[in-house]
């Protein structure tokens, strides 16, 4: 039998309480009792005290009724300055790590305004995390950045929104932080709400001063205009991915940063929210993560490639295909392919011509944009009829094998 039904059963100052209760207040006399033996040993180990001497204050810990005694004394007897003291050794135990500082970002020699940069960016998790990474982000751009899995691409998005702090570097945002929006890759929300209600919720708690046009300007630039009124249960996963957008995007932020945004949903979701991803442009910077690179080519300006932690790439996802890839075409055309492919030998953009069947050639150009502009060209001063004109191997997971697989350092 525990003290306490012992005190209910002979009649102690729990007496009136059934004896199927006492054992579920043990847990406060517990907390009762902490209260008072360090309000006893602070007050033994305090140089001074105020409006008692000790010997007072000792006498109302224990003789008053607890907790009173113990909270009279924290409240009326105890220092100020043991108080500071007492929070001071507690932060020394448990210190917050640095906090990188935040400054106004330049622009780069080109004159293109950036509104992220990091400077040797690092979160080391004892081996793992970020690296010196230098992240550069045009205002106004969608910049896709992408990295297998464990890469550190959630890490990265997370100390950018603040939500964790970096071992070392700093983060310079050119952007009010109360501009800057997060939306998570599984967004959650209570299923009894309507998605108006829980747009609204967020506008209160971002930006109240904007009310019911900001919300449902957010539903409708998220596309969930017509179900402003459905109860979020009832929503498609797609859906609830729009509304967490909708959520970000009531606060009229500058930056927006989203964190596997087309994460477990199907072709016409991932098309649909790579769409309204891709509509943003221009109106705000859009940073996103995706460890699928079609998604990235198809919406990004500007592609960050993260390998183990560390930043291998960073620039718009032509300049890869260009620089890891020799950008290759195959050509099929409606009669005699000799002439067209003689002609496409002599241009100077051309870096190499083969048969690839009776009549298909293989070209192969200098950089993407090159080949996208003369290849037509030469096909019209021929005079051939062009059956069809296929890129090969020239999109950003083939540059992306070429950048991070086997052999690169």
């Amino acid at each position: 039998m525990t003290a306490l039904s012992l005190a209910v059963a002979h009649g102690g100052p729990l007496r009136h309480l059934p004896a199927v209760l006492a054992p579920a207040l043990v847990p406060i006399l517990v907390l009762v009792l902490g209260l008072d033996v360090f309000c006893l040993v602070n007050l033994v180990r305090a140089k001074s005290v105020r409006n008692a001497p000790k010997l007072a204050w000792a006498i109302v810990i224990l003789a008053v009724s607890a907790p009173i005694g113990a909270l009279l004394y924290l409240f009326f007897g105890m220092n100020r300055g043991d108080r500071a003291a007492t929070a001071a050794s507690v932060a020394a135990a448990d210190p917050a790590p640095p906090i990188a500082p935040v400054v106004l970002t330049g622009r780069t020699p080109a004159g293109t305004p950036l509104i992220v940069t990091t400077s040797g960016l690092t979160k080391d998790y004892g081996g793992n995390g970020l690296f010196s990474v230098d992240l550069a982000v045009p205002r106004g751009s969608v910049y896709g950045l992408v990295g297998l899995n464990g890469a550190g691409k959630t890490t990265l998005l997370s100390i950018l929104s603040a939500t964790r702090r970096p071992t070392a570097g700093s983060v310079n945002v050119a952007v009010d932080r109360r501009r800057v929006a997060v939306c998570p890759d599984v967004p959650d929300f209570d299923g009894w709400l309507t998605a108006r209600e829980v747009v609204d919720l967020a506008c209160v708690l971002i930006a109240p001063d904007l009310g019911e046009v900001a919300v449902s300007a957010a539903l409708r630039t998220a596309g969930l205009a017509d179900a402003a009124d459905r109860r979020v249960g009832a929503f498609s996963r797609g859906m609830v991915q729009r509304l967490g957008l909708a959520c970000a995007l009531v606060g009229d932020p500058e930056l927006l940063i989203l964190d596997e945004p087309t994460s477990a949903l199907d072709p016409v979701g991932r098309a649909d929210m790579l769409d309204l991803v891709a509509s943003l442009r221009g109106q705000r910077t859009v940073i996103f993560s995706s460890h699928i690179l079609a998604d990235v080519q198809r919406v990004a300006d500007h592609v960050g490639i993260l390998r183990d932690g560390r930043l291998v790439y960073q620039g718009t996802a032509r300049d890869l295909i260009d620089t890891y890839l020799s950008p290759r075409w195959l050509i099929r055309i409606a009669g005699d392919a000799a002439p067209v492919a003689a002609a496409m030998a002599r241009a100077g953009w051309v870096t190499s011509v083969a048969s690839a069947g009776p009549d298909v050639i293989r070209v192969d150009a200098i950089s993407m944009e090159a080949g996208e502009r003369g290849i037509p060209a030469v096909l019209a001063a021929c005079g051939a009829r062009q059956v069809s004109c296929e890129p090969d191997a020239a999109d950003l997971e083939s540059a992306f094998l070429a950048l991070t697989g086997p052999g690169r350092s």
